[in-house]
């Protein structure tokens, strides 16, 4: 039995990856449960279960001898150790960290890919860890080539997370970017998931119709090599990849446009948006590798 013990859908952004955590599991045949801290069953078996969690999420996740925890962002390792079957802690997959969460720097010689994004720090002997990126939303077969077809509109859609300051400010690219869409008549529209949380479904037809829908990473998730999962998920419903984050590019496909000069990335992106064979290939790609069946795939032969 999987169980994913997670937020409620549209309470957190990480809500977005415990569903598509929960669909992966159920479509790779799994006897599959989403739970959360406010609402779970006193008298389920959570014997000889595998828990998915996260560690700002599990504050009443029930902790047995004969289960396994997957938990991402695991701040507590000592509330498991010692009282669970196994522990994995799994880690963004980036090259370092410095915050409140994890302090970390990601020896790659000292690990064993497990699946295509996701390694296995095997020198680690207290308890598994992991470095795992995320990826598209979709199951591989919900990744419809017919989407390259689509009409864009004269909307440049900004679906996410905005800070104007601190170490993760990526307004001012926003911004940028939105400028060079004025001055050829292409309007923006912005939408802040933490204050109007949308659909999985909306997010998507949204994306789609976008004039383009560029991934822009902060300079702080730019030093510590971090890979979000926007990239992979624009590429998904067949949008061209485009990112101001080297990394983000070698990981998926040097076909990804990638500047760090936001107005060269916004007229790479009016030369090749309507580039269908590039953005086929992309597709494929993300087919391919970046679906969270790549990742579970990996995470499970830890079992």
């Amino acid at each position: 039995k999987i169980i994913i013990w997670g937020y409620p859908l549209h309470t957190h952004t990480h809500s977005y990856t415990h569903i598509a955590v929960y669909r992966a599991f159920q479509h790779l045949g799994y006897e599959t449960y989403w739970f959360h801290d406010d609402e779970y069953p006193e008298d389920f078996d959570y014997d000889k279960c595998v828990f998915f969690t996260e560690g700002f999420a599990d504050k009443n996740i029930p902790l047995r001898d004969t289960s396994t925890y997957y938990v991402h962002v695991c701040v507590n390792p000592k509330k498991y150790l010692g009282k669970v079957k196994k522990l994995v802690d799994v880690r963004y997959l980036q090259k370092s960290m410095d915050n409140d969460n994890y302090d970390f720097v990601l020896n790659r010689d000292n690990c064993d890919v497990l699946d295509t994004g996701v390694l296995y720090d095997r020198t680690h002997k207290e308890y598994d860890i992991t470095y795992v990126a995320w990826g598209t939303n979709l199951l591989p077969h919900e990744i419809d080539f017919d989407w390259v077809n689509i009409q864009r509109e004269n909307i440049y859609y900004f679906l996410g997370s905005i800070s104007s300051s601190g170490r993760f400010a990526n307004a001012s690219y926003i911004q940028e970017f939105a400028e060079c869409c004025a001055k050829i008549g292409v309007k923006t529209a912005v939408n802040n998931p933490w204050q109007n949380p949308i659909d999985d479904d909306v997010n998507l037809k949204l994306t789609q119709k976008s004039f383009m829908c560029p991934d822009f990473r902060n300079e702080t998730h730019k030093k510590w090599g971090y890979i979000g999962c926007r990239l992979m998920k624009a590429i998904s419903y067949g949008q061209l990849g485009m990112t101001n984050s080297k990394i983000s590019q070698e990981f998926i496909d040097d076909s990804v446009l990638y500047s760090e000069n936001i107005s060269e990335l916004f007229e790479l992106g009016l030369k090749h948006k309507d580039d269908k064979e590039r953005i086929l290939h992309q597709m494929r790609v993300v087919q391919k590798n970046h679906t969270w069946i790549n990742r579970i795939e990996g995470l499970v032969k830890l079992l």
